[in-house]
């Protein structure tokens, strides 16, 4: 439901309006004069023998300009009304129409003062007619026509040019909003995927755990203890809404001992970064991966492992993961698997110009490097 207009407003919306005036309407307007008062100037040639065609050339060009920034002003209140009410239209047509007779009326009074005769005037001269009574009301009425029918098309070319931009902009802002929401979906689906714990690789560690305690190992505790904090760090995620350098580090270091524990072997993850970028947003489901292929093969798990972050000179995050066992050779489909998720990532957000998400691996026969560097 509309609201009521409250008159005592009016005034300070005129005023706010015409405070409000951007260059590219003052120019709009003003060329929109200059084109009008161009359309028939050839025919100051009829007169050019009459001393005082100088004058009437004056009232030619100077008239559509009188005659635009009037229309400004009226139109300038109806322009900033609101954009989608109903009643746009119809106040765009009322301040065309009064912006015409107010040119009008203010021509008829300005003219005389300035002594300006316009060509039609020189032309009657010429053939012995006599001048128009300027306040003769067919011919007011009839020149507040032509003014009103010429300023609403030059104002209804505007407001389809306004329009179509407030529809671009309108189409920009939902696409953004579309992209975000895509991007929020994937990395919560993400999430969830690096969250949940893997039904056969949680019962395989139960197994390993209870046949420890079976036959009395000592590291069976240890084995369990290893198992609860890496159930700690990724069962929690299913309920946040972000992951984080330092939360990613720590879900890597409880993985990489419990494999490790299984296996009898010492397994430690080395950490180095700034402080500030611990809490730096990371894409889900990225480095965990990296992990698991390094360990597919049981009997030739790595005794080292390093996690590196620094900031790129475009603002960026470089990540590099690095594991003290080499030959990682045929494993080329994991890896384009790993970069697939990286593209998915990175078409689900913004891609304004940035730099793309890209995964590197190196390997040779002593030790292998994930190298992922990732957009602003």
């Amino acid at each position: 439901m509309t609201s009521p207009v409250r008159w005592s407003e009016i005034p300070g919306h005129f005023w706010r309006s015409w405070a409000s005036l951007r260059r590219e309407e003052l120019t709009w307007f003003l060329l929109m004069g200059v084109f009008y008062g161009l359309v028939d100037v050839t025919s100051i040639a009829y007169v050019v023998d009459n001393p005082r065609w100088p004058a009437a050339l004056a009232n030619q060009l100077l008239t559509p300009l009188l005659v635009a920034l009037v229309i400004l002003l009226a139109w300038l209140p109806a322009n900033r009304s609101a954009v989608d009410s109903p009643w746009r239209i119809a106040r765009l047509c009322a301040a065309v129409l009064l912006g015409a007779v107010a040119s009008k009326l203010l021509y008829d009074w300005l003219m005389p003062l300035l002594h300006l005769p316009s060509i039609g005037d020189l032309a009657r001269e010429r053939k012995g007619e006599m001048a128009l009574d300027p306040v003769h009301s067919a011919n007011f009425i009839g020149e507040c026509l032509v003014i009103c029918v010429t300023a609403s098309l030059s104002v209804a070319w505007y407001e389809a040019v306004l329009r179509r931009r407030r529809t671009r902009a309108r189409l920009e802002v939902l696409l953004r909003e579309q992209s975000a929401m895509q991007r929020d979906a994937a990395a919560a689906r993400l999430a969830t995927l690096q969250a949940q714990v893997e039904p056969q690789f949680l019962f395989d560690t139960l197994v390993d755990i209870e046949r420890a305690y079976e036959q009395g190992e000592p590291e069976a505790p240890e084995q369990m203890e290893r198992l609860i904090r890496h159930l700690r760090v990724a069962l929690p995620r299913l309920r946040e809404s972000g992951v984080t350098l330092e939360s990613e580090s720590a879900l890597l270091d409880s993985y990489l001992a419990v494999v490790a524990g299984r296996q009898r072997r010492a397994l430690s993850l080395s950490t180095d970064w700034p402080a500030w970028l611990s809490a730096r947003p990371l894409p889900p489901m990225l480095l965990l991966p990296l992990a698991q292929l390094m360990l597919r093969d049981a009997t030739r798990l790595p005794t080292q492992a390093r996690l590196s972050a620094n900031e790129t000179a475009g603002g960026g995050l470089r990540l590099r993961l690095a594991f003290d066992r080499g030959g990682l050779i045929g494993e080329d489909g994991a890896l384009r698997a790993l970069g697939e998720r990286l593209e998915r990532l990175e078409r689900a957000g913004p891609s304004d110009g940035a730099t793309p998400a890209r995964l590197h691996c190196r390997s040779n026969a002593e030790d292998t490097e994930f190298t992922l560097e990732l957009p602003a």
